[in-house]
């Protein structure tokens, strides 16, 4: 049996064109969310007069810097769980579509929701082999 009928989902340079449409809307709002609380806070103080030193300035953009890379993170980390059980699913239906009939669909532990669909699509191709009368072996 090769590896690469037993290939997982993706990689997150697979997943990467779905940021947009998977996390594109919440990281927008929420960085725009961001943006608007550190201006808004620095206005607050300098207004106090507190914010006229470097220092909290300083501060302020490094915690708005630092926020908004971690929403970057967050917006990879979140696309590459939604999308990859998906694409892992596209490709086996893409390799069945191919001929080949002994693809086996594997989907992560950690998506143990999906496993009703890996489930069915494995029972899917062993009927399918069993009624062309093919062996479980390639």
């Amino acid at each position: 049996m090769s590896n690469e009928r037993f290939r997982r989902g993706s990689g997150v340079k697979h997943t990467m064109p779905f940021i947009g449409r998977f996390a594109g809307l919440w990281f927008l709002v929420t960085t725009m969310a961001v943006l608007v609380a550190s201006v808004s806070t620095y206005v607050i103080f300098v207004d106090r007069g507190v914010g006229a030193d470097g220092k909290f300035v300083a501060m302020l953009v490094f915690q708005t810097v630092f926020i908004l890379l971690a929403l970057g993170g967050l917006a990879v980390f979140s696309t590459h769980r939604l999308a990859g059980p998906w694409i892992a699913v596209q490709r086996a239906l893409a390799d069945v579509r191919g001929g080949d009939l002994h693809r086996v669909l594997r989907i992560r532990r950690a998506d143990e929701h999906l496993r009703l669909v890996e489930n069915e699509f494995n029972g899917m191709m062993e009927n399918l082999r069993e009624r062309l009368g093919e062996s479980d072996e390639p």
